[in-house]
């Protein structure tokens, strides 16, 4: 707001570029979703490149996660006390430092320290985007504004593969990251030209203790998720990961209760819609997430396909969410986003059955069919369930607001990964037939531990394509199995939603929330 304590929207230049500042909201948004999957078909290229080990792989991928997800609440807080703006030009700016670092990069580790910071940069700018965006348009736009804004964070997560991919035809996997920089440039001045500036109008004091806090517990929650598939879940790292967390989470919420400024007022959850919101973007992304990161295994190892063309094959999912998310808010409007909701969680819950029948030689066409009932369903779950917790938050706290908003949504695809990670694992390594083979011990240990391990083998070996086969068809029944309890994750989204987020219930969470707001 400005100094005037005047709502943004109702400036007059504000409100005639509010369209155009929305886009460069949704562009910087994208560029940072992009990351957290982009990479992903780069990982082949890396591995042979750099000569990094399985674990050093997973870390050039979670490392970026975790930093991102750890600092998400912090960097909100800060964008609302110092600007959204100048958060969001700081966090590019990091951002793209992180690419230079990475992308030039002549060892696993550089990578690594490359993706760290850029997800430093990442968490400051997705909650100063949604900020801006929910400061900049008036009430009666506002959830058509923050629907187009899900959409686009959704499908930045299809787009990155197909990015990186087309990249990987032409250059180096370095380009993935590389590529990041000059789209920055142009990101930063536009931003300068268009966006407002922005924050919370009392000036509130920061709350040091509740950042640090809240820094560490998040941090060593998604460590220990991430590292409980790989090193065992009773790990002694990954029990301190977990007591860690249960400490200083626990730490958080006393200070946030006896805190005079809290920097996440715990009585917002209070409100069933940002309750619910919170819950929705956390299993949406669960799903999505640990979707795009098995798919990719699968359309790799499995079917065969090029970095390029496993990007390609999943454009029906991005296409189906760009599309979907802006029409949701209408829907919401007219039927209540509980219905709504739960009508996405059934299209997931669809997607992920029909992907549970997957076999080996599939044709295309059921595949895409169920890229386009999942990307259907997180266009219509996301929007609603964002524009839910963005309206329980007053828009002086919207950085707060926002980080909440994506901290699920990062902590939810962790939580993906990890456990659909641990489940296909699991299922791979019971259904792989080695015996007749003649593998060394060593070289049933390798195939044994991944697909991808097993194609390495198998180039090795003598009886390479034999392997290949039986690896693809234990990976697929293991496919499988992830993706029916996907589905049924999704289906019982649907029936709790339907249920505990009836139009009635969310019309009274709407009117007990403006009765405590209203002026007494």
């Amino acid at each position: 707001m400005t100094a005037s304590h005047t709502p943004l929207y109702e400036d007059p230049h504000i409100h005639e570029r509010r369209w155009m500042i929305l886009g460069v909201m949704a562009a910087s948004l994208t560029l940072v979703v992009m990351s957290v999957s982009g990479l992903n078909v780069a990982l082949p290229t890396i591995q042979e490149s750099l000569e990094a080990s399985n674990s050093a792989l997973q870390w050039i991928i979670d490392s970026y996660a975790l930093v991102f997800a750890g600092l998400l609440l912090m960097a909100g807080a800060l964008g609302d006390r110092f600007g959204r703006r100048n958060a969001l030009l700081v966090g590019l700016s990091i951002f793209a430092t992180g690419a230079a670092v990475g992308g030039l990069a002549a060892s696993a580790v550089q990578v690594i320290a490359g993706r760290v910071v850029m997800g430093a940069g990442a968490a400051f700018v997705m909650p100063a985007t949604l900020s801006l965006v929910t400061t900049v348009f008036p009430p009666d736009e506002r959830r058509r504004a923050i629907a187009v804004w899900a959409g686009f964070a959704g499908a930045g997560a299809a787009i990155g593969p197909i990015v990186s991919g087309t990249l990987l035809e032409a250059f180096w996997w370095g380009s993935a990251l590389l590529v990041n920089i000059p789209i920055v440039i142009l990101l930063m001045i536009a931003i300068a030209m268009l966006a407002p500036h922005s924050r919370d109008p009392h000036n509130t004091p920061l709350d040091p203790a509740g950042t640090v806090l809240s820094l560490i517990g998040i941090t060593a929650l998604v460590f220990a998720i991430i590292e409980g598939p790989n090193l065992g879940w009773t790990n002694p790292g990954v029990l301190i990961g977990f007591g860690t967390a249960a400490l200083t989470l626990f730490g958080f919420v006393a200070r946030q209760r006896s805190a005079a400024h809290p920097m996440l007022p715990l009585e917002l959850f209070g409100d069933l819609r940002f309750a619910v919101g919170s819950a929705v973007i956390t299993v949406t992304f669960f799903a999505m997430i640990g979707f795009f990161f098995l798919n990719t295994l699968y359309l790799q190892f499995v079917r065969g396909y090029s970095a390029l063309y496993a990007g390609l094959a999943a454009v029906p999912v991005a296409v189906m969410q760009v599309w979907v998310a802006p029409r949701s808010s209408s829907l919401s409007d007219r039927f209540g986003s509980g219905r709504v909701i739960a009508t996405g969680f059934g299209f997931i819950a669809a997607g992920f059955a029909v992907l549970a029948m997957a076999t080996p030689q599939w044709p295309y066409l059921p595949l895409g069919f169920a890229y386009a009932l999942l990307g259907t369903g997180m266009g219509i779950t996301a929007a609603p369930a964002t524009g839910n917790i963005m309206s329980a938050v007053p828009d002086a706290k919207a950085g707060v607001g926002s980080a909440v908003n994506d901290t699920t949504r990062e902590f939810g695809g962790a939580l993906g990964i990890a456990v659909l990670g641990s489940i296909i694992t699991s299922a791979y390594q019971a259904g792989l037939r080695l015996d007749g083979l003649g593998l060394s011990p060593a070289q049933a240990a390798e195939a044994r531990d991944s697909v991808g391990g097993a194609g390495q083998v198998a180039k090795a070996s003598g009886s390479g394509a034999e392997l290949i086969e039986r690896a693809g068809v234990a990976f697929t029944s293991a496919f499988n199995i992830a993706n029916g309890v996907s589905a049924l994750l999704a289906f019982t989204a649907a029936v709790a939603v339907a249920v505990v987020f009836s139009p009635s219930r969310e019309e009274a969470a709407a009117r007990a929330a403006a009765g405590l707001s209203a002026p007494r």
